[in-house]
């Protein structure tokens, strides 16, 4: 029962999160994504979720969690793109698309996950992936660009996990983590094609 709101609570979160960005030249930015535009990648990505977890019921069946990984991605891949391609300001549509390809994306995500077995190299995968995500947003005449290094994120994490141990600071740590996080991408010009 907890799929069947999935679609309307992601429109309502992106509606909420792209309400409080603040763009120069763009006024009011508002994210025009209805839930009936994609609710079958939101409520795949609750089944898949439920599914990859019959491993634990049934060790017999580990197998499935490899086997959905590539699914799971490629409907985050979906959702990406329509996100990006949802954005409005003053109630006009801009022609944001993110264009990354999926087999690229796919290998971002292995790399990450991989990346996780090495306890610290997870941070400066994160970035590298991170800025090729920026890189793969057009239809602007800017650039989305991102200026965190590897070491500036495994230090906050570590300070906000840590933080978060307590329980009680949990808000105020995530909140200053989150604001640092937002706080290192850019809006740059793009070079002119030569």
């Amino acid at each position: 029962m907890l799929v069947i709101p999935g679609p309307r609570a992601a429109a309502g979160y992106y509606r909420w999160l792209v309400s409080r960005l603040r763009v120069p030249g763009r006024p009011d930015l508002t994210f025009t994504g209805q839930p009936g535009d994609i609710w079958q990648v939101f409520v795949g990505l609750s089944l898949v979720g439920y599914a990859s977890g019959v491993d634990r019921l049934w060790p017999d069946y580990w197998w499935v969690q490899i086997a959905l990984f590539p699914i799971q991605i490629y409907l985050w891949w979906l959702a990406l793109r329509w996100v990006a391609s949802h954005l409005a300001s003053e109630g006009t549509p801009l022609p944001i698309k993110f264009e990354g390809p999926f087999s690229t994306f796919l290998g971002w995500y292995v790399a990450y996950y991989l990346s996780i077995l090495t306890i610290i190299g997870w941070a400066w995968v994160a970035n590298a992936w991170t800025r090729w995500n920026c890189r793969q947003i057009t239809g602007s005449r800017r650039r989305l660009e991102y200026h965190a290094t590897g070491l500036e994120v495994l230090w906050r994490t570590i300070v906000t996990v840590l933080g978060c141990l307590l329980v009680i600071p949990i808000p105020w740590v995530v909140n200053w983590y989150l604001r640092w996080y937002v706080s290192q991408f850019r809006l740059t010009g793009r070079a002119a094609a030569p």
